[in-house]
């Protein structure tokens, strides 16, 4: 279970490059089913998630959104993904959410103890 929870987590990761590229309604539906996602997991970085989420439709109309959307592309990208993230759990899910989105990792924080002896 942990490798299949880690395989998800690096396909999360690569999403972002495959918005480099145009945006097919099957990668929007996608991305849109990882940012709802990231924003049930992180909700204290919701923000962030919904301003990604938004940039998916930068230049469009809100016709050519509804028709994105209702499109079958659309459609599958999102079923395909929304079906399978919530097996992320707990850390994995949120250090996976953070990985695509660019929002930077909380830095462990060290007491005297852990710093290192001159």
């Amino acid at each position: 279970m942990r490798f299949r929870a880690g395989l998800l987590g690096l396909a999360l990761t690569c999403l972002p490059q495959l918005a480099l590229a145009a945006n097919p309604p099957g990668e929007v539906g996608a991305f849109q089913a990882v940012f709802e996602f990231c924003t049930k997991v992180d909700p204290a970085e919701r923000q962030a998630y919904d301003k990604q989420a938004a940039s998916l439709f930068s230049g469009l109309t809100p016709r050519q959104i509804a028709s994105v959307r209702q499109s079958p592309e659309y459609k599958r990208g999102y079923h395909m993904l929304a079906g399978v993230l919530p097996e992320l759990k707990g850390n994995d899910a949120v250090l996976a959410c953070q990985a695509i989105s660019g929002i930077p990792k909380h830095e462990a924080r060290h007491g005297p103890e852990m710093q290192p002896r001159p």
